[in-house]
């Protein structure tokens, strides 16, 4: 452990991207580190708004970086009005650095940059103090839904006990029954023309704009962000499911099965977006989705939404509240928005995607 003060250096790729590398592969392991940097690749090469440095800041010791935290530039609809905004992400500080204060360093000249940061969400807990003490505020602790597929591969994953296993298997199997019942009649009797494509169109931006319009406060979702940060990651399998109904694009859903390799052998809905208080269409987006995810053998399914209304829909199709509950904090919210709006969960539509939530998944 050290205790003596670093600086904070504005990242530069070309400089610094060697003593990196060496930093994640000490704290991380190399495999880790080059999946990893597959991921990182992708910012500084096609990240939208990857012009608006820093996209990182490291703590310098001499040449050798100490610990880093990344910024990821994205826009975000606020009352309806586009606002430049970031979200803090990657925090690490090697441990022979650790007890030394220098995620406070870094988390705090972050906040001191002045941007809005609408999150972190999916913090650790030690992360989440950090950032605490750093003078972000919270927002509100977000609550993972699942929908359990495969009550016997759920629970043995669980490591319930043999008595909880046989009764957990026996009340999730009714439950998983009566969801798939309901999936199909909701994909047979929909209002939407459903379809799962390979990467978003960008003619149809103005759609989700305009969707996006009817929520207080949420991230600008288009095809480049979308394409960036689903079609085209390195690691994960993302795909794009949209409906439309009478030709006009309705909403749209991105999710991915759990990497190879794993133990956890749940898929993951990452973003979506449907106008608010739109039940109809999300149900036959997450209605379709459980049926592909059912047909692969997929174990259960997970997302997360601040939105009442969305969480009635997918508990209508069998999610219930269980696994992840994530601490959510922002930062230089003021001026952006009423300080009544903060822990309005209705006002925002936030999703397990957003901030760096899901990304490193298979790189941690």
């Amino acid at each position: 452990m050290t205790t003596k003060t670093l600086p904070v250096v504005a990242y530069d790729r070309a400089l610094h991207e060697p003593a990196l590398k060496r930093f994640t592969e000490k704290v991380l392991g190399a495999e880790m580190c080059a999946r990893r940097q597959r991921i990182i690749d992708t910012y500084h090469e096609r990240m939208p708004g990857r012009e608006r440095a820093p996209l990182r800041h490291v703590l310098m010791d001499g040449d050798i970086v100490a610990g880093t935290l990344g910024h990821m530039p994205v826009e975000f609809l606020v009352g309806g009005k586009r606002i430049s905004a970031r979200y803090t992400h990657d925090l690490l500080v090697d441990p022979e650095y650790r007890g030394g204060g220098l995620g406070k360093v870094i988390v705090g000249h972050a906040r001191e940059l002045g941007d809005f940061y609408p999150g972190g969400m999916w913090m650790t807990g030690a992360c989440w103090k950090i950032h605490q003490t750093c003078g972000f505020d919270d927002v509100a602790e977000l609550v993972t839904l699942t929908a359990v597929l495969d009550p016997a591969s759920f629970t043995a994953r669980r490591n319930f006990s043999p008595l909880k296993a046989v009764v957990g298997r026996a009340g999730l199997g009714v439950k998983r029954m009566q969801a798939l019942q309901r999936a199909r009649k909701i994909v047979a009797g929909a209002h939407n023309s459903i379809v799962t494509l390979d990467r978003m169109d960008p003619a149809h931006d103005p759609a989700w704009l305009e969707l996006a319009a009817t929520y207080d406060i949420t991230r600008v979702r288009d095809a480049a962000y979308v394409n960036w940060k689903y079609a085209d990651h390195p690691v994960l399998d993302y795909r794009v499911v949209v409906a439309s109904e009478a030709g006009k694009p309705s909403g749209y859903l991105v999710w991915r099965d759990a990497p190879a390799g794993l133990a956890e052998q749940r898929a993951v809905i990452a973003d979506f977006l449907v106008a608010r208080n739109d039940a109809r269409t999300l149900e036959e987006l997450v209605a379709r989705v459980l049926l592909d995810a059912a047909a692969e053998g997929i174990d259960a399914v997970a997302i997360t939404s601040t939105q009442s209304f969305a969480v009635e829909a997918v508990q209508r199709l069998g999610f219930v509240a269980g696994g992840g509950r994530n601490s959510w904090v922002i930062a230089n919210w003021k001026g952006v928005m009423p300080a009544e709006w903060v822990t309005d969960l209705e006002r925002w539509h936030m999703c397990m995607g957003d901030s760096d939530g899901d990304q490193w998944t298979g790189s941690m």
